[in-house]
């Protein structure tokens, strides 16, 4: 499910700011409120001392003009019988003497809030509601919340608008994208943009860095398929007009034979392109635990007769459990295209010898040949698709074989070199893979 950035903070922010407001207008309310009550609190104790002044000039209470003007107060006066003597406003106020000092008489809009103090042998009372008071801290703190609320929408606009011009890099980077023609993959340039965006365009860039290596090594893959394709197809094509001109026996046989064995190394061509296909890393399958041994001697009887029929010492030498995490379509291409080639080119009453153990506490596969070899010089270049070395053997090879084993390899996290063989003869070829430092649920035994 998409979503808008801009709407999600603007009204984010919003939610914010109305938060803070609501906030300010609690602790708004909440300072008035204790001020108020300060206020009013001092205020009757003047009240109170001023009423005691007055009593004293007229201690016969005929004359209390004081207890008559204050509207928003009681005052009383109280003998120590409990008795009550005079008060401002009749039937309000409290109904007896409150304890000394400051108290409150009653309950929400009914109460009061009272402040008792003696004045010789009476006791003088005054009290104001507290509903008063609360309706003032509430009227100071609406009229504080006002401008904060007038503020909100005209806050939601600028932030609409700061949001937007604060996404604009954004728009600028998709604006180019969307511009761009399929077959255009040059890096954005982010000179320009602001250090929040300046990643995801080095990514993008990144990633479009990727994508020109590949469209690059595609191409020139399809290029060399096309042309390897090419030839075996030519030579069928000569090889069945040569079948059809055969006058005996002898050249009808001789013109079969090259033609199976040109039809042989068209299917092994269209099979190794297609294995080096399924082995793009975008084609990754779920790693498992795998058991290099177990996959070895299965390759290793897979290809036992091939190799007898060339009179090729084929041997093997494997410990009984050695694990590695990984998939078994890339560990299975790996050994089977390295194994392949050491049949493939090495001579009759030669040897092939496959070894799987560890060196280190690191897994490894060795295949160790006696063939003729690959000269230093050019051990990187037989990694390259369609590359063949100038070496005595099969003319079926395809030069692919050691391309998709570098590419499995890739695909294990494992590590592929060519080496001498033993005495400086041959080809010995170790793979190395990463140590098991977490183990997988699933296992290939």
């Amino acid at each position: 499910m998409s979503f808008s950035i801009r709407n999600r903070l603007t009204w984010a922010l919003l939610l914010a700011i109305i938060t803070l407001s609501t906030g300010a207008s609690i602790a708004t309310y909440l300072q008035a409120r204790s001020d108020i009550n300060a206020l009013f609190d001092y205020e009757m104790q003047q009240m109170s001392w001023t009423l005691s002044m007055h009593i004293s000039a007229h201690p016969n209470l005929s004359e209390e003009p004081l207890l008559r003007v204050e509207h928003d107060f009681v005052t009383q006066v109280w003998n120590k019988s409990n008795r009550l003597l005079v008060s401002s406003r009749p039937g309000n106020g409290p109904d007896r003497i409150m304890p000394a000092g400051f108290s409150d008489f009653g309950k929400n809009n009914d109460g009061w809030r009272t402040f008792t103090a003696l004045a010789g042998e009476l006791v003088l009372q005054v009290a104001q509601p507290q509903s008063l008071r609360r309706r003032m801290a509430t009227d100071i703190a609406v009229k504080a919340m006002i401008p904060i609320l007038a503020i909100i929408p005209i806050g939601g606009l600028i932030i609409w608008l700061l949001i937007g011009y604060g996404l604009k890099p954004l728009r600028t980077v998709t604006k180019e994208v969307e511009s761009r023609d399929p077959a255009s993959l040059q890096v954005i340039e982010t000179t320009q943009l602001p250090t929040e965006v300046t990643p995801l365009v080095t990514s993008l860039n990144a990633l479009l860095e990727r994508l020109e290596r590949a469209l690059k090594s595609e191409r020139a893959f399809i290029a060399d398929a096309s042309h390897e394709l090419r030839t075996p197809i030519t030579a069928l094509s000569l090889q069945l007009d040569l079948l059809e001109t055969a006058s005996t026996a002898e050249e009808r046989e001789e013109s079969t034979q090259d033609l199976r064995r040109g039809v042989e190394r068209m299917g092994r061509l269209s099979e190794q392109i297609l294995t080096l296909a399924k082995l793009d890393p975008e084609n990754l399958e779920e790693p498992t635990l795998l058991n290099l041994s177990t996959v070895v001697r299965d390759i290793y009887e897979d290809y036992a007769n091939i190799a007898c029929s060339k009179s090729i010492d084929f041997k093997i030498h494997a410990e009984n459990k050695v694990m590695v995490n990984g998939d078994l379509a890339s560990l299975t291409a790996l050994v089977r295209n390295v194994a392949d080639n050491a049949i493939r080119y090495t001579p009759a009453n030669g040897t092939v010898m496959l070894q799987v153990g560890t060196n280190n506490s690191v897994p490894q596969i060795q295949i160790i040949d006696s063939g003729p070899g690959i000269p230093l010089e050019i051990r990187e270049k037989v990694f390259h698709r369609f590359f063949r070395a100038n070496r005595e053997s099969d003319a079926t090879g395809t030069g692919l074989g050691l391309a998709i084993a570098r590419r499995a390899a890739q695909r294990l996290g494992a590590t592929l070199n060519l080496n001498d063989g033993p005495e400086g003869k041959g080809l010995a070829v170790s793979i190395d893979f990463p140590p098991i430092t977490k183990p997988l649920q699933s296992t290939t035994l």
